[in-house]
């Protein structure tokens, strides 16, 4: 603290305190932590941000957009007697760490703890209210045993077009055997070989081998997906060249649920550009099915395995492991490395090392025999195509969800909010929606969608520099020159870009919370604009939010005692001294904008309502408390940290987590009218009421649309706020 600093003065040191207290007292206290289900009589309420990868360098302050959008909300609705939930986990499996652990031979699971412990922190220090209870890691084998479960129903099961749903596999053999369903190819069932039974059935499961012509990417040892290949054919992890090639590979029957993933999409609240990509990539209906199976087959090492043996007596018949057989772990590794590395050799997946684990002796039924693991993972996508449901019942051992929970979260319509970038639009929510409707037709999920509203933020974007030859260059290491910028002496060019590490051009949310405070940040990044749209990163722009702040503090605290400036609360019994009628007016149009807008993610425009009546405020001899508490009430969501802290300094020692948020009262709310005269060429005609602030325009253009109004007749208007209007006819 500087010297002359007043000890209570709201700065970042003071800001940190308050808030790094209030993050210590919500874990503590168990603020968040939303019970399975909630016998509270509040309406429930599942809110859910895009499952992230947690990345090694840890978060730019473009990450926590969304995240602190569905905080505020998530407050919001807590305060307007709902029970939220509001999970968070972190989607672990999949190339990046993999190739950081070839890189510099750290396990992946080493890495991926380690990187999720960095978000972690730092989402902590926002002050997101997660119910950290409910966290999953999906490399952690008590959630992939589920996703491994998951695979087996979808193995286990085909698809009866006839009643347009999912069914279990023995079903189909039943139908078979009885009659009931023509085999393929004419011939009676019972004179179809054992091997000829087994091809039919196969090639009804929605979870099947087949030869596909795939990307293989020998640099990196896999296939990959469309998504994961750039346009010029190289790989999006390492820049490896990709070529295209047919391997035995799993697929998944998506296509399907083809004219089902089309229909749903009419009744869920999403945007409709989302809706379009969508429908686009699927294809038209009852057409070319532009959806092709999902190919679902990984040469590496750091997936979820699959649930798949091969007899060695017949090693290229798939046996589905039974549910007790889970999880299937991954072995210890230390070697990671793809092989070989020529683009015309197969590739041999990475467990193919692990000689131990790959071949394993099992009873299946038959006694005990020798067997082959399925050496291919799944990609990593699968995870993040159910993680939703876990959140819900995450200790569940015998369960991937209980039914009750899941109704109770689920119903009616999925995932009440589901707010994330339009990057995966397509993808991973097309996989999501896939799954969801097989657990449907299993009756595992409730309700025919996963996602009943979606939300598509925005992205920050930042200047980013670029050297002579074309290369960016750090950002936070350029100066501005007087003809120019420059980087270590040399010139380089401005560009503008999407907030990122290949950009170069990140800020940390741990710098600005040290410089500022969280709360600043939460205040700045929700009043840069709209949360659906891309926005500009100033850090210069940042004090703006946090010398409102400090004006919020300094009404209603002392900055040198740390007293609070108001007078105590009145007894229970005694009659609330009145506000005075512009800032009763004012008070109740901010509560009733605010919570119009806090309801449509509209934080911006509330922002600026708020601070427009704290202005207003600080030009009043005192703070009155009938301004002072719903002023906090409403900045709460938005700055929970400096709201709890002025809450508890006003008197009241419970958080205001749960406090009911203001109500507005219409009439309160309404301006001040009067009834101005009408003269027609002096005789008095009609009256109309105006607000009492009304000017000369508004008053005319009221007037002009009462129906006694002359319209063409009328020559000229002369118009006296407040007092009279006369019209002058040709």
């Amino acid at each position: 603290m500087e010297e002359g600093t007043p000890r209570f003065r709201y700065d970042a040191r003071l800001a940190n305190e308050i808030e790094l207290h209030w993050q210590d007292r919500w874990e503590r206290e168990g603020t968040f932590h939303s019970p399975n289900p909630a016998a509270t009589g509040r309406p429930k309420f599942y809110l859910l941000d895009f499952f992230p990868y947690p990345s090694g360098i840890g978060l730019h302050v473009g990450h926590p957009l969304g995240y602190i959008g569905t905080d505020v909300f998530g407050r919001y609705l807590r305060m307007t007697g709902h029970q939220v939930l509001h999970p968070f986990g972190f989607d672990t499996f999949g190339l990046p760490a993999e190739q950081y652990a070839i890189d510099t031979g750290q396990h992946p699971a080493v890495t991926v703890q380690q990187n999720a412990a960095v978000m972690r922190r730092q989402l902590r220090r926002l002050g997101l209210g997660h119910d950290r209870r409910r966290e999953i890691l999906t490399s952690d084998p008590s959630f992939y045993r589920w996703t491994q479960w998951i695979f087996l129903q979808i193995f286990n099961s085909w698809y009866d077009r006839d009643r347009g749903r999912a069914r279990p596999v023995r079903e189909l053999i039943a139908e078979f055997t009885s009659g009931q369903r023509p085999v393929p190819g004419g011939r009676a069932w019972a004179d179809l070989s054992a091997a000829e039974q087994r091809d039919v059935v196969d090639g009804h499961r929605l979870a099947y081998l087949a030869e596909q012509v795939v990307n293989w990417c020998p640099g990196l040892g896999t296939v990959l997906a469309d998504e994961e290949v750039t346009d010029e054919g190289r790989s999006a992890v390492g820049n490896y060249p990709v070529h295209r090639r047919p391997l035995r590979q799993w697929l998944l029957r998506i296509t399907a649920y083809a004219e089902r993933l089309l229909a749903g999409l009419d009744d869920l609240d999403w945007p409709e550009n989302i809706k379009r990509l969508q429908r686009n990539w699927i294809g038209p209906s009852g057409g070319p099915y532009r959806l092709r199976d999902w190919l679902f087959s990984r040469q590496r090492y750091w997936g979820e395995p699959f649930p798949i043996v091969y007899d060695e007596a017949d090693p290229s018949r798939p046996i589905a492991l039974p549910a007790d057989a889970l999880p299937v772990t991954l072995p210890d590794m230390t070697d990671f490395r793809p092989v070989p590395q020529d683009d015309t050799s197969d590739p041999v997946p990475a467990l193919a090392r692990a000689a131990g684990w790959a071949h394993v002796t099992l009873d299946l039924g038959d006694g005990p025999r020798r067997y082959r693991r399925e050496l291919n993972v799944m990609p990593q996508w699968a995870g993040s195509s159910w993680y939703y449901l876990r959140y819900l019942d995450p200790r569940n051992e015998t369960a991937l969800v209980g039914p009750d929970v899941e109704r109770y979260w689920m119903r009616p319509n999925g995932v009440d909010l589901y707010v994330g970038g339009v990057e995966h639009a397509v993808l991973h929510l097309l996989y999501a929606r896939f799954w969801h409707q097989v657990l449907y037709d299993m009756g595992v999920a409730s309700s025919p969608e996963p996602f009943g509203r979606l939300f598509s933020q925005g992205y920050i974007l930042a200047d980013a520099f670029t050297d002579a030859r074309g290369r960016y260059v750090p950002a936070a290491e350029v100066t501005r020159e007087p003809d120019g910028w420059a980087y270590r002496g040399q010139p380089v060019t401005r560009r503008a870009g999407k907030m990122g590490k290949s950009l170069k051009n990140s800020v940390s949310p741990d710098e600005i919370c040290a410089s500022y405070g969280a709360d600043t940040l939460r205040l700045y990044e929700m009043a840069m604009g709209p949360l659906d749209g891309d926005r500009p990163w100033h850090t210069d722009d940042i004090v703006g939010m946090h010398r409102f702040l400090q004006r919020l503090w300094r009404l209603i605290i002392d900055e040198t005692t740390g007293e609070t400036l108001l007078p105590a609360p009145a007894p229970a019994s005694a009659a609330k001294p009145p506000l005075d009628p512009v800032t009763t007016r004012l008070l109740h149009q901010t509560i009733m904008t605010v919570r119009e807008d806090f309801a449509a993610l509209r934080y911006n425009t509330a922002i600026a309502r708020i601070i427009e009546l704290t202005t207003h405020a600080s030009r009043l001899d005192q703070m009155p408390r009938a301004l002072a508490e719903p002023l906090v009430l409403m900045v709460a969501p938005l700055a929970p940290h400096v709201a709890e802290e002025l809450w508890r300094r006003l008197g009241h020692p419970s958080s205001l987590a749960y406090e009911p948020f203001p109500q507005a009262d219409p009439a309160l709310a309404a301006e001040a009218t009067v009834t101005l005269p009408v003269q027609v060429s002096g005789k008095r005609r009609f009256t109309i009421e105006v607000p009492a602030s009304a000017g000369e325009a508004e008053i005319a253009d009221l007037l002009t649309r009462h129906p006694e109004f002359p319209g063409d007749a009328v020559a000229r208007l002369v118009i006296v706020p407040g007092k009279i209007v006369n019209i002058v006819l040709r």
